[in-house]
């Protein structure tokens, strides 16, 4: 299979800057947690917590895990290594690699708000709105696309790609 660059490694670092700077401004230097949903998003995330640091944030980040069954359908939200009440009364940050269907971040974003947050939020790198089954909406996007199975910069297809700096798409008929 091919993959081919919808954006590139210097689009990709710059709009996680972008995206640093306007959190940094919208938590207005308040402490506040990260959320990182699977290991699409470690990439995204530690580039965004690498710019934030450069705005003087330093966010808290916790991990979530999203198991799947058969097919990639959504099963259930698995939590690891950390406590919910570590939401409690905090501002929290929910960060996902992409939002396509949107029952990955719906069910993450559900079970934070369980832990009654002072303000819960979410980004994504990339957003697939055609994709969406579920009612949700990134408070903070990183890029738009519309077709395609999207890969790199964290993302994957069956384990491969996640290594590329950039984000592309993979040329092959079944997506």
């Amino acid at each position: 299979m091919r993959v081919r660059e919808l954006f590139s490694a210097d689009a990709v670092r710059s709009r996680v800057a972008e995206l640093a700077q306007q959190l940094a401004r919208d938590y207005a230097d308040a402490p506040f947690v990260i959320v990182c949903i699977d290991r699409g998003a470690v990439r995204f995330v530690e580039a965004l917590v690498a710019a934030l640091t450069r705005h003087g944030a330093r966010p808290e980040v916790c991990h979530v895990r999203a198991r799947r069954s058969e097919g990639r359908e959504l099963r259930a939200v698995e939590v690891e290594s950390f406590d919910p009440t570590v939401f409690e009364d905090r501002d929290v940050l929910v960060v996902d690699d992409i939002a396509d269907e949107g029952a990955t971040l719906r069910a993450v974003r559900e079970l934070v708000a369980d832990a009654e947050p002072r303000s819960l939020r979410s980004a994504v790198l990339v957003d697939k709105r055609e994709s969406r089954r579920e009612p949700v909406r990134p408070d903070y996007v990183g890029f738009e696309v519309e077709r395609g199975w999207v890969v790199g910069f964290g993302m994957d297809l069956d384990g491969s790609y996640r290594e590329l700096d950039f984000v592309g798409v993979v040329v092959d008929p079944r997506f």
